[in-house]
């Protein structure tokens, strides 16, 4: 479920700070989207280049696996909170 913050969007809006607000939240987003996958990469063996050229389509299966996870973690941690 999504809370709204109208009180928050509000007084950025009218700070004119709202775009900082947005490119910080994305930029917050980012790193931790690609820390997550950084990890999960380092944790599976599965996805190493050597299954990678063995086994294309378990390799692109698992990689859209976590990164369907780590963009719920995201939303869920950093988007809706």
């Amino acid at each position: 479920m999504q809370i709204n913050n109208k009180p928050l969007y509000t007084t950025l809006l009218m700070q004119n700070e709202l775009t900082n607000h947005l490119v910080s939240v994305s930029i917050e987003a980012q790193n931790r989207f690609n820390f997550l996958m950084e990890s999960y990469q380092k944790s599976d063996k599965k996805l190493s280049e050597k299954s990678k050229e063995l086994n294309q389509l378990e390799w692109v299966k698992l990689m859209n696996n976590y990164k369907n996870i780590s963009e719920e973690i995201i939303l869920k941690e950093i988007i809706y909170i």
